[in-house]
């Protein structure tokens, strides 16, 4: 009997660790997202949502950045699932989804794909700064 408790616990250890790991390091706020995605979605859409070799779309990639696939649409299909992708309901809370898009939206920027005006205006703030001169 105490055998078959630690299989199951074995088994549901190694199949919990199947997923694909992330690769890339975020800032604190996208960690909770992060480590979401890669436990229900990587499986899928791979490894920091770069794609793998399924027909799951890459989902760092301007396809599906905000103009052109909101929020609410990523909420929608994570829900009620998509084309050949099931729905995750059982899977995931409403929060949940929300850390999911908050990471991606974080990924796709990052990958210099997303928009994001307030990077651009540090961006110009940092480059319009004089340089400091030795007297």
């Amino acid at each position: 009997m105490q055998f078959r408790s630690w299989s199951g616990l074995i088994l549901i250890l190694f199949v919990a660790s199947c997923a694909p790991q992330p690769t890339k390091i975020v800032p604190a706020e996208f960690q909770a997202g992060q480590k979401i995605f890669h436990k229900i979605c990587s499986n899928c859409h791979g490894p920091d949502a770069m794609g793998k070799h399924t027909k799951a779309p890459r989902l760092i990639d301007a396809e599906y950045i905000q103009s052109n696939f909101s929020d609410d649409e990523i909420f929608e299909i994570i829900i009620n699932g998509g084309d050949k992708m099931p729905s995750q309901r059982n899977k995931v809370s409403d929060e949940e989804i929300k850390e999911i898009t908050k990471y991606l939206r974080y990924s796709q920027k990052a990958a210099g794909i997303g928009e994001d005006e307030d990077i651009e205006e540090e961006e110009t703030v940092m480059e319009e700064e004089p340089e400091k001169t030795e007297e």
